[in-house]
């Protein structure tokens, strides 16, 4: 059944059993929506400004999500910005394999690309452990729409525009609650953020290369070294979890 709740804005009105999908809330509706709304505002201005172009379809879904569903897994930093990573270049190379093989596709050549960006994007996103639906938008993108940027820089291009929904939802949430919130009871903590050494450290690499990236029109000499510091933050982030992966057997049978 659904709950209709109408209390002010509070510290409860935040907690993760009524702050959730399925719970309709007066806080919800409205801290929710403007986050998600100022959060894609600021994307977009910063990206005008900065020289910096970005997808903004699935950056909106995302804000959304940061904003309005921020105790979900996918909201957290690390699926965020990975997954727009890996599910970006999963939409160039699925348009670089359709194009190569345009003589035989004929009239199915959208549909190839389309199917092969977001089936290559669930992959990445699952085998890195980076599940976040809006990402599968970002590979179907080049499919079938002039990029803003080249397609080799549109991975780091979009790991800038999710930094910058990251930050916004740093910035926006923890007014009431962590962002991100502690998983379990034994969540490990890193510099005030719910999350291991590693997420932190890639957390702080991006942030810093979206700082030189955002510079690119004042000192253009920042933009390169912005772009080697995002992939370097982006590697972090990606590999963290297969550093402490165990790979399971097959269970033995039961007796």
């Amino acid at each position: 059944m659904i709950q209709i709740r109408l209390r002010a804005p509070c510290a409860r009105e935040f907690q993760k059993d009524v702050y959730r999908p399925g719970v309709i809330s007066l806080t919800r509706l409205v801290w929710g929506s403007l986050g998600g709304g100022l959060a894609l505002a600021a994307i977009a201005l910063l990206s005008r400004a900065c020289g910096v172009g970005v997808l903004y379809p699935p950056l909106a879904a995302t804000c959304f999500i940061n904003a309005a569903c921020p105790h979900l897994r996918v909201a957290r930093p690390r699926p965020v910005i990975v997954g727009h990573l890996v599910s970006s270049a999963a939409g160039v190379l699925a348009v670089a394999v359709g194009e190569a093989l345009d003589g035989l596709l004929g009239g199915a050549l959208v549909a190839f690309k389309l199917g092969l960006a977001v089936g290559l994007a669930a992959l990445f996103m699952q085998i890195f452990d980076a599940d976040h639906p809006p990402a599968a938008a970002t590979a179907a993108i080049p499919a079938i729409l002039p990029l803003p940027v080249a397609p080799l820089l549109l991975p780091l291009h979009m790991a800038w525009g999710a930094v910058i929904a990251v930050l916004a939802a740093l910035l926006w949430n923890r007014i009431w609650f962590a962002y991100p919130p502690p998983e379990t009871e034994d969540c490990p903590r890193c510099l005030g953020l719910y999350q291991g050494r590693l997420e932190t450290a890639g957390l702080v690499l991006t942030a810093a290369a979206a700082l030189l990236m955002g510079l690119r029109t004042v000192f253009p000499a920042l933009y390169e070294p912005g772009l080697g510091l995002m992939l370097l933050g982006g590697l972090l982030l990606l590999f963290q979890p297969l550093r402490e992966a165990r790979i399971a057997g097959q269970e033995p049978p039961r007796a």
